[in-house]
């Protein structure tokens, strides 16, 4: 990112600070050192139909670029509801985006949250997850929390870092998402992204 823009948002600086910290303490609940860019936010969004009564989740919103995003971009009458593990993510997310919902909490458990907050089932799930850096074990049990927690025309979205595409744990999320969704999405590489990534989509959420 350039200097400039460090010191025309001096937010995205702290941010990229605090993903450095987390990532030395505790590198398997941060997916990379560095925030993703407004170009993966645009691009996680993109041509999502969030239309008014929907509900729209979003897995470890951090530090807020798909946030940010999606705030633009969702009409009166949807509901927004971010699930964050991280506590001082959490309560910083609650300061920089007054009247949107936040949850502190685990995505292995959506159904229960959505449930808490008196919401329906999701329209659309928003995930910012390191699914990369999870045992196989907690990707199925955040799958099929998702899969339950969505409509049956439910869409859940995550993005891979095109490094990763390899690693064991990504083959091994690519080979569990096919058994919680019906529909797998052609996958938009995102450049201007760092590290680059990958935005992945699925449908028709399996479920019974």
């Amino acid at each position: 990112m350039p200097a400039s823009d460090f010191h025309h948002h001096p937010h995205r600086l702290s941010d990229a600070l605090h993903f450095l910290s987390r990532f030395a303490t505790r590198p398997g609940s941060i997916g990379s050192i560095w925030p993703s860019s407004r170009h993966l936010g645009e691009a996680m969004v993109h041509e999502l139909p969030i239309q008014s009564g929907d509900v729209v989740v979003e897995y470890g919103p951090g530090t807020g670029p798909f946030t940010s995003v999606l705030r633009e971009r969702m009409p009166r009458g949807a509901e927004y509801l971010g699930i964050e593990f991280d506590q001082e993510l959490h309560r910083n997310l609650v300061r920089r985006f007054p009247g949107m919902r936040f949850h502190h909490g685990t995505a292995e458990e959506t159904p229960d949250i959505l449930a808490h907050h008196q919401l329906g089932k999701a329209k659309f799930v928003v995930s910012g997850l390191p699914f990369a850096n999870m045992p196989p074990a907690l990707q199925g049990k955040i799958l099929k929390s998702t899969s339950d927690a969505l409509r049956h025309d439910g869409v859940f979205r995550t993005f891979t870092y095109l490094l990763s595409s390899l690693n064991p744990s990504t083959v091994n999320f690519r080979r569990l998402v096919r058994e919680h969704f019906h529909e797998h999405h052609t996958a938009k590489t995102i450049i201007k992204n760092f590290p680059p990534a990958r935005v992945l989509s699925y449908s028709r959420p399996v479920q019974g």
